[in-house]
């Protein structure tokens, strides 16, 4: 660094003027320059490199899942187009349905409603809901009030309880009315009148007396075990 002072000329009777001190800085070498841009450089590739193999670990680790390409309502069975698969990361905890078992989930029932974009997890699968050995099918016509249809799903035990006919005397306190046990196969789409229509799987001995009733049963929901 340099400092310099140089005398100038001052009007007749005065002293002589004097500049004051200036620093004067010399510029940074420019091979100092070179090794800091250098510096910087390095730096941002290295960061670039680290988050592209934050990316490419995380594509890595990416599974194929099923997810509800459609809404479908509860009791109706799953078919190929109510399915489609998407890549998420791997999050231990997450309840999915691997790619890979598609064609064991087309066919099954919905036990729940399943929405659109949805993630399908097994819970929201209905268990086995083909008939078993002694075992008939039966619909069963359920009038609005008479069954409890927004918690009914397949695979549910039921209680299915003849109410009397219109004009029927109630059977004595020490009667009772019939019931039959049974499981609920499907469940449909209330009508505009709130009727249901429950597909039920009772004993072939019974499946007789249910159809005849049907129209004025009511059913009840077993606890689960």
């Amino acid at each position: 660094m340099k400092s310099n002072r140089t005398a100038v000329a001052a009007p007749p009777g005065a002293g002589p003027l004097v500049r004051p001190d200036v620093e004067i800085s010399d510029p940074l070498p420019p091979r100092r320059r070179r090794r800091s841009f250098m510096v910087i450089g390095g730096v941002m590739v290295l960061a670039g490199a680290i988050g592209v193999a934050g990316l490419l670990n995380a594509a890595g680790n990416r599974s194929d899942v099923l997810v509800l390409a459609h809404d479908v309502p509860v009791g109706q069975k799953i078919g190929t187009g109510d399915l489609r698969v998407v890549a998420l990361p791997h999050e231990p905890g997450l309840a999915t349905t691997p790619a890979a078992q598609r064609s064991a989930v087309v066919g099954r029932r919905a036990a729940v409603a399943l929405n659109e974009g949805s993630l399908l997890t097994k819970r929201q699968l209905a268990g086995d809901s083909t008939l078993r050995s002694g075992e008939e099918l039966v619909a069963v016509e359920v009038k609005r009030g008479m069954a409890p249809v927004d918690a009914l799903h397949p695979g549910d035990g039921i209680r299915l309880v003849t109410t009397p006919r219109d004009g029927e005397a109630v059977p004595d306190k020490g009667a009772g009315p019939r019931e039959v046990s049974g499981r609920v196969v499907t469940v449909g789409r209330p009508s505009t009148s709130g009727d249901v229509v429950v597909q039920v799987a009772v004993a072939q001995a019974d499946s007789s007396g249910v159809a005849a009733d049907a129209g004025r049963i009511a059913i009840v929901l077993k606890a689960k075990s």
